[in-house]
C-alpha cells in the first residue's frame, strides 16, 4: 500500500463521516480494514493516522473530539506531512541554553 493510497482511504473515510447521515458502522469497518492493511505493508504513517483509525467509536460519541481528530488528519492530508510533538518556541531554547550556559560557567569557576 502507498502514502498515496492511504490518504485516498483516509479521504474517503472523512467524506463518510461528514455525511448528513454517518453511517458509523461502515466508518469503522473502513478504518479498521485502513488499519489492518497498513500494518501489513509496514508503511509508516503519522500517530494521529493510528490514533484516528483507531478512535472511531469515540468519535461517534465525542463530537469535539471528532472534530479535532478530523481537522488534524486533514492537515496531514493536505501538507503530506504532521508533526506530532511539542512545538518550542525560540525564546524556551534561548532560555535553556542560557540556563545551560550559567551552570557550566559555575562548575568550572
Amino acid at each position: 500500500m502507498t502514502l498515496g493510497e492511504i490518504q485516498a482511504r483516509l479521504a474517503e473515510i472523512l467524506a463518510a463521516e461528514e455525511a448528513l447521515q454517518v453511517d458509523w458502522t461502515n466508518v469503522d469497518h473502513l478504518c479498521d480494514e485502513l488499519d489492518r492493511q497498513i500494518e501489513a505493508s509496514k508503511e509508516e504513517v503519522p500517530e494521529i493516522v493510528a490514533h484516528f483509525l483507531s478512535d472511531s467509536d469515540i468519535r461517534a460519541r465525542d463530537t469535539r473530539y471528532g472534530d479535532a481528530q478530523r481537522t488534524a488528519v486533514r492537515t496531514y492530508l493536505s501538507t503530506g506531512d504532521y508533526f506530532d510533538g511539542v512545538e518550542v518556541p525560540w525564546w524556551g531554547c534561548l532560555a535553556l541554553a542560557v540556563v545551560v550556559g550559567g551552570v557550566i560557567v559555575y562548575a568550572l569557576a
